[in-house]
């Protein structure tokens, strides 16, 4: 009997693939969608903080209001390893928090709506090329089923298997951070205005650990770790950091989370004849922060888009849809890159270093650059802004000839 056949098959249910699913459904192409769970979202892996900005890049509009936890971030609080505090900040707000569950089904509703058909409990376990074809294997709990398609958008997330098999790399596990975060109550002293984001290689070795409000006194609290496991670490910072214990000490666990990120950087190629990658499984994040929600689905809609025209084309050649590379990297590759330097470089710092740092930050001239540069989404500009600050040279050129010489 001969597999049903699909226009465009998406592999995964998270907002890369959903977003990536809703666009080439809206140019009125067949679209099915694989989720391997059993229910859309309802497996959180990251802090939820997205800039409004970024939001607004992903034409969402009228999502409802009960997906945001928090809508008031106008600003951030930096701690260094000491505790020395920089504050920056906005006049309005930059971001919102989200509840990525709710989130998540936002987006599927509107995949829906556009005619995407979203299957669950359905894990695409082998793709093969076959009469200019992809022949999908798919598992269910109590059958199996096989399924060709044009093209397929793969969007598994971090740890992706199907990548290989259709002749594209992985995220280098090299280069992820492993994540623990808790939602507690009961916190004192901080402002929900301001997300909280703590330097220390002590408590959070390869990467930073974070405080994000919903109110007044709930939170997001965790942190990134290239040390496992990531819960014990977080253990640690809550009970023992100099600055954190004391909001923190007295604090109830109401829900933990946990996952991983890869910030090395983009894979080196994201399509192939019949394919495409896109968000985690393409480490389409940000290695300074390891947010991948915006661009990731920045890549998602080119994607969508490209399979598409590629399926109204009827062309699913790796030339034709090698312009989903060029236009996404066009978008964000100059960026990601300089925020892999940026990442290695932060991780080469000491401690007596990364206190030195913080100090020169701290000076009233270097205000304004973060101030209207404080965009987590496009972070190249602030870069440029403080290379061009001549008091950081000589600091610069001690550590940067420490970090090229060192670096992996």
């Amino acid at each position: 009997m001969e597999p049903k056949r699909r226009d465009i098959v998406v592999v995964g249910g998270g907002p890369a693939g959903l977003i990536a699913a809703k666009t080439a459904a809206a140019r009125n192409v067949d679209v099915l969608l694989f989720e391997s769970k059993d229910k859309i979202g309802f497996h959180e892996h990251c802090a939820g903080l997205l800039s409004i900005k970024g939001l607004n890049s992903l034409n969402l509009s009228k999502i409802p209001s009960d997906v945001f936890q928090n809508k008031e971030i106008i600003g951030a609080r930096l701690y260094s390893p000491s505790g020395k505090l920089i504050e920056v900040q906005k006049k309005k707000p930059t971001a919102y928090v989200v509840d990525r569950v709710k989130f998540n089904l936002f987006l599927s509703s509107i995949a829906e709506k556009e005619g995407v058909v979203i299957e669950t409990s359905s894990r695409v376990i082998d793709i093969k090329r076959k009469n200019n074809l992809l022949e999908l294997s798919l598992g269910r709990k109590n059958s199996f089923e096989k399924i060709n398609s044009k093209i397929a958008i793969l969007a598994e997330g971090r740890f992706p298997k199907l990548n290989s098999q259709v002749g594209l790399p992985i995220p280098s596990r090299k280069k992820m951070v492993f994540t623990s975060q808790y939602y507690m109550s009961n916190i004192s002293g901080i402002d929900k205005q301001y997300v909280e984001l703590y330097q220390t290689k002590e408590y959070a070795p390869g990467f930073f650990a974070w405080i994000i409000p919903i109110n007044e006194e709930t939170a997001k609290v965790g942190l990134g770790s290239n040390s496992l496991p990531a819960s014990k670490q977080l253990d640690y910072f809550i009970k023992k950091h100099p600055v954190a214990k004391g909001k923190l000490n007295k604090s109830k666990i109401i829900k933990k989370t946990s996952g991983a990120i890869p910030i090395g950087s983009y894979i080196s190629r994201t399509y192939n004849d019949n394919a495409l990658v896109v968000g985690d499984a393409a480490s389409q994040t940000k290695p300074t922060t390891g947010g991948g929600v915006i661009l990731g689905g920045i890549a998602a809609q080119i994607a969508g888009d490209i399979a598409a025209k590629s399926v109204i084309s009827d062309n699913f050649s790796s030339k034709y849809l090698s312009r989903y590379a060029r236009l996404w990297k066009k978008e964000m590759k100059r960026n990601l890159s300089i925020m892999k330097q940026v990442r290695l470089y932060l991780n080469s710092l000491n401690n007596k270093e990364i206190e030195k740092l913080f100090s020169m930050v701290e000076e009233p001239k270097l205000q304004p650059i973060f101030t209207e540069f404080g965009d987590v989404d496009d972070q190249k500009t602030i870069v440029f802004k403080l290379l061009l600050y001549y008091k950081f040279w000589p600091f610069l050129l001690k550590t940067g000839v420490k970090f090229l010489f060192t670096r992996k």
